[in-house]
C-alpha cells in the first residue's frame, strides 16, 4: 500500500478520525490499522511477521530468567534466519554454484516461491535492536503484546523506516491515551507530509524514467553521460527515500508521535563521517550501536578500529541488497570512512588555519559530493560489470563526447543541487519563515497557496504510481 495511493489515504483518514474520537481505544485501533496495512501485502507474510514478532516478544520477557541467554539467542537466530532466508537464499545459492562450479537443478523452482516480504529488513533491525536493548537492560521488556505490536509495526514507518528504538517509541505508545489534539502537531504533520509528497511525486518520479534510460544502456555511456546518469540517480534516491521518511514523520505528528528524523541534506557533507550523520541516520546509528561498537569500536587501537569500520560498512551494504554491487558500495563507503579517519589523524595537532575557512569547507563538500556520486553507480547499476565500466569512464575521462546539450544537462544538475541547498536553508530557518508567513501573508493568499499545493499533488497522484526505492530492501 503506497503512501500516495487512495487506499492508504483512506486508511490514514479513518485512523486519524477514530484516534481522536475514541481515545480509550487508540491502542487497539492502531494495532488493527497496522494489521490492515501490512495484510494488504499478503496474508502469509503478515502471518510470518506476527510469528516473528510474537517470538521476539515472548523471548524478551524471558531474558531475565535463568535460561535468558538461550531465549536471547533464539530471538536473534529467528530474526536473522527469517531475513537471510527471504533475502539472501538466491544470492547464496548462486555464489555457491559459481564458486564450486556446480548446478542446483531445484534452485529456480525454489526461488520462484520466495518473494521478499516488504519491510523485512527494517522490521528485522527494529526487532533485533529491541531484544538486544532488553538483554543489555537498557530498556524494560514490554508487558503488553498489543503495545509491542503498535511499536514494531506502526504503519507510518514499517516499510522503510525510520528505524525506531524501543527507548524512543515504546514510552510514547504507553501514553497513547494522554495524547491531546494539538493544532500545532497537525500543522507540522501536514507540512512534513506535503514536503515528502512533493519530493516523491514531483522530483523522484520525474527523475526515475531518465535514470532507467541511462542505466539501461550503461555499457554504451561515455564519460559525461556516466556522470550525468550518476548525478540523476543521486538525487532520485535522495528525493525518494527522504520523502518516505518525511511522510512517516508527518503521519507520526498527526497521531502525536515524535518520529526520528532520517535525513539532514546529506549532499552538504564534507566527509564520510558527516555524510552518515545526515543520510539514513537511524540505520547509521543502528550499525554503530549493534555492529561497530560490539565488534570493538575504537577500544582496540587505530588499525583495528579501521577494520571494524570497514566491516560494519560492508555489512551495511549487504543489508541493502543481495548483490555484489551493494557489497562493493558498502566497502567503498567503508574505505571513505577509513580514509577520513586517517586524514583526521594526520591533521591532529597541526595548526592549519585554512581547514577552518569557509573556502575549505566548500571544497570538501564539492569533493565529497563527487565521491558520493561515484559510489551510487555501484548501488544502481544493473550489474557489477556495468558499474565498473561506468566508474572507470567517470574517473579516467577516457571517453568524452561533448556537445552543447551537456551544458543544459549539467545546468539541470546544478539546479537540483541548489534545491538541496535551499532545503537546508529552509530547514535551518523554518520557525522564522513560518512565523513570517503567518504574520505578514493574508489568510486568503495562504489558503490559495495551500489549495494550489493540494491540487498539484493530486494531479501528480493521477499518474502511474511508482513504488519507493527502499521498499525492495
Amino acid at each position: 500500500m503506497l503512501f500516495h495511493s487512495f487506499e492508504f489515504i483512506f486508511l490514514l483518514i479513518m485512523a486519524f478520525i477514530l484516534f481522536y474520537l475514541f481515545p480509550k481505544k487508540r491502542l487497539w485501533m492502531l494495532a488493527i490499522a497496522n494489521l490492515v496495512f501490512y495484510g494488504v501485502s499478503g496474508i502469509g507474510y503478515l502471518g510470518i511477521f506476527l510469528a516473528v514478532s510474537l517470538t521476539t516478544y515472548f523471548c524478551s520477557r524471558k531474558l531475565s530468567s535463568p535460561n535468558g541467554k538461550i531465549y536471547y539467542l533464539i530471538a536473534i537466530i529467528i530474526n536473522l534466519g527469517n531475513l537471510v532466508f527471504f533475502k539472501y537464499t538466491g544470492f547464496i545459492l548462486r555464489n555457491i554454484e559459481m564458486a564450486l562450479n556446480i548446478h542446483f537443478p531445484w534452485q529456480d523452482a525454489l526461488l520462484a516461491k520466495i518473494i521478499l516480504p516488504v519491510g523485512i529488513s527494517f522490521y528485522t533491525f527494529q526487532l533485533i535492536a529491541y531484544v538486544v536493548d532488553v538483554w543489555r537492560k537498557d530498556i524494560e521488556p514490554c508487558k503488553s503484546f498489543v503495545e509491542f505490536w503498535v511499536f514494531i509495526a506502526f504503519f507510518a514507518q514499517l516499510i522503510a523506516g525510520p528505524i525506531m528504538r524501543g527507548e524512543e517509541f515504546l514510552p510514547q505508545v504507553a501514553k497513547l491515551k494522554e495524547i491531546k489534539y494539538d493544532e500545532r502537531n497537525i500543522r507540522y504533520g501536514l507540512y512534513y507530509i506535503a514536503m515528502g509528497m512533493t519530493k516523491k511525486l514531483v522530483f523522484a518520479d520525474m527523475l526515475a524514467p531518465k535514470v532507467q534510460y541511462y542505466f539501461g544502456q550503461a555499457s554504451q555511456l561515455g564519460t559525461l553521460d556516466s556522470w550525468f546518469a550518476a548525478y540523476l540517480f543521486a538525487f532520485q534516491i535522495y528525493f525518494d527515500f527522504s520523502s518516505y521518511s518525511e511522510i512517516a514523520v508527518g503521519i507520526g505528528h498527526l497521531f502525536g508521535f515524535k518520529m526520528a528524523i532520517n535525513f539532514k541534506t546529506p549532499y552538504l557533507s564534507g566527509n564520510a563521517s558527516e555524510f552518515w550523520k545526515r543520510w539514513h541516520i537511524t540505520l547509521s546509528s543502528w550499525i554503530k550501536d549493534y555492529i561497530y561498537i560490539p565488534l570493538g569500536g575504537s577500544r582496540r587501537g587505530f588499525p583495528m578500529q579501521c577494520v571494524f569500520l570497514l566491516t560494519a560498512m560492508t555489512l551495511s551494504g549487504l543489508w541493502h541488497g543481495a548483490a555484489w554491487g551493494f557489497i562493493v558500495w558498502g566497502i567503498y563507503h567503508g574505505l571513505l570512512s577509513v580514509a577520513h579517519k586517517v586524514y583526521t589523524r594526520m591533521l591532529k595537532g597541526r595548526n592549519l588555519t585554512f581547514i577552518k575557512s569557509k573556502a575549505y569547507r566548500w571544497i570538501t563538500v564539492f569533493v565529497f559530493f563527487q565521491l558520493t556520486t561515484i559510489g551510487w553507480v555501484f548501488f544502481r547499476a544493473e550489474s557489477l560489470q556495468d558499474a565498473i565500466r561506468m566508474v572507470w569512464k567517470m574517473i579516467s575521462f577516457s571517453d568524452i563526447r561533448f556537445s552543447s546539450m551537456y551544458i543544459l544537462y549539467f545546468g539541470f544538475i546544478a539546479f537540483l543541487w541548489f534545491l538541496h541547498f535551499a532545503e537546508f536553508a529552509i530547514r535551518n530557518n523554518a520557525h522564522k519563515l513560518i512565523n513570517t508567513w503567518r504574520a505578514y501573508c493574508p489568510d486568503y493568499i495562504r489558503a490559495a497557496a495551500y489549495v494550489m499545493i493540494f491540487i498539484t499533488l493530486v494531479m501528480f497522484t493521477q499518474r502511474e504510481q511508482s513504488s519507493f526505492i527502499y521498499f525492495q530492501f
